[in-house]
């Protein structure tokens, strides 16, 4: 446990600088109060989730391992879809560093921080109770032969048939919240967009490949967004 939580702690903290140092280079400053603000979200729910999260779950921290995998079955248009989110959360950094500094022309009021980190913290305890309730949770598509690969029906599967999408989801409209960049909003709603996709693709996959899933679709109506879709 300990081993795998030092490996998180230096992987976030890599990922950070890497994209601070993005913004200050994109922004022409470092005077970029919002992502210094996004970052201490990012560290503080970090801290809480390795302290009192993880500890409490060791399916969590086998999955993560796991999720690190390749595997040759994943689906081919599902990693073009994570290729392209990839590209455009990248893009959405970019766009809400050039309007931070260089442009600012789409600066919000800072109480919308606030609620950008109350949707990044709710987004972020999403994904982990969707990890925490489904043994197959993956990066890409596929079905997972090697494991007795079951449909997850407990915590929010009752609900809703990809909560971890709706987690990415409530982060990309948190993210140009909490940096006050409302130009962000452009290349964030695209990403949302590609989420909706794959999750379109992936039910038809699961529909197809897995057994019990279209029963399960008939019991939980709802795909990402509660009482809409």
């Amino acid at each position: 446990m300990a081993q795998f939580i030092l490996k998180r702690v230096v992987q976030n903290i890599l990922s950070l600088t890497a994209l601070a140092v993005l913004f200050v280079v994109v922004a022409g400053t470092p005077l970029v109060g919002g992502f210094w603000l996004y970052a201490i979200t990012v560290i503080v729910y970090q801290v809480i989730s390795l302290l009192f999260i993880v500890p409490k779950h060791p399916a969590y921290m086998e999955l993560a391992v796991r999720r690190q995998l390749k595997h040759e079955n994943a689906k081919s248009w599902d990693k073009v879809l994570v290729w392209l989110l990839s590209i455009c959360s990248m893009l959405m950094y970019v766009v809400a560093a050039l309007d931070l500094g260089r442009l600012q022309w789409g600066l919000l009021a800072w109480q919308f921080a606030l609620l950008g980190i109350a949707l990044y913290a709710l987004g972020s305890g999403f994904n982990q109770w969707a990890m925490l309730h489904n043994p197959n949770f993956e990066r890409l598509v596929r079905i997972q032969g090697e494991t007795e690969h079951r449909v997850a029906t407990t915590g929010p599967y009752q609900y809703l048939r990809h909560p971890g999408y709706l987690g990415s989801v409530l982060f990309y409209v948190g993210f140009p919240l909490i940096v006050g960049s409302g130009l962000s909003f452009l290349p964030a709603i695209v990403c949302i967009g590609i989420l909706m996709g794959r999750t379109y693709l992936e039910d038809r996959t699961l529909i197809k490949e897995l057994d019990g899933y279209r029963d399960y679709t008939e019991n939980v109506r709802y795909r990402l967004l509660p009482y809409l879709w």
